[in-house]
């Protein structure tokens, strides 16, 4: 199914664009207050989030992942983005999202979090999802307890880097379909 757009409270989510990577890099990929708890590493240049955006659009299509860029509904401003991608190794989705910091701490990430949740489940029938987050962050461990989801254990995981390696905080969400 392709990504749709799906609407909030408050937001937007909707497909990421290459035409948002001036936006994205300025705001949040270059920003090393982000990328220290993300699996990716600081962006550097407007060439790297190109690159990733580029990935995203081909993705649209996907069945395996779903990716939205997270936009105030009253002035179209992306702030952040997420979603889910299937995870062989946990034989479940893997729920992401990561936001500019100046809108952490307003209840954003879990607003979209819930509504990307509720998709899956009504649309597309997955009840089954697995998260983590970095130790040292635990505002996102606070946003998957919000959304329902179980601390499993702790681990560790590599940055796309296939260098970096951090610890992290596992967590599931089994739920009933909608």
């Amino acid at each position: 199914m392709q990504t749709p757009i799906i609407e909030t409270k408050r937001m937007i989510l909707r497909p990421l664009a290459v035409s948002d990577a001036d936006d994205i890099f300025e705001r949040w990929t270059s920003d090393e207050r982000v990328s220290k708890y993300m699996r990716w590493c600081t962006h550097t240049s407007i060439e790297d989030t190109v690159e990733w955006l580029k990935i995203e659009e081909e993705n649209i299509a996907s069945d395996k992942t779903y990716t939205w860029a997270f936009t105030l509904k009253e002035s179209g401003y992306i702030f952040g983005s997420g979603g889910l991608c299937y995870s062989e190794e946990e034989g479940a989705f893997e729920l992401g999202y990561n936001i500019m910091h100046k809108m952490w701490n307003q209840g954003y990430t879990t607003e979209a979090a819930k509504a990307i949740l509720e998709f899956a489940n009504r649309e597309l029938g997955i009840n089954k999802f697995v998260a983590c987050h970095d130790v040292n962050n635990p505002a996102s461990g606070a946003v998957m307890k919000k959304c329902g989801f179980v601390y499993v254990g702790d681990g560790t995981q590599l940055k796309f880097d296939g260098v970096t390696e951090f610890n992290v905080k596992k967590y599931r969400l089994e739920r009933e379909n909608i």
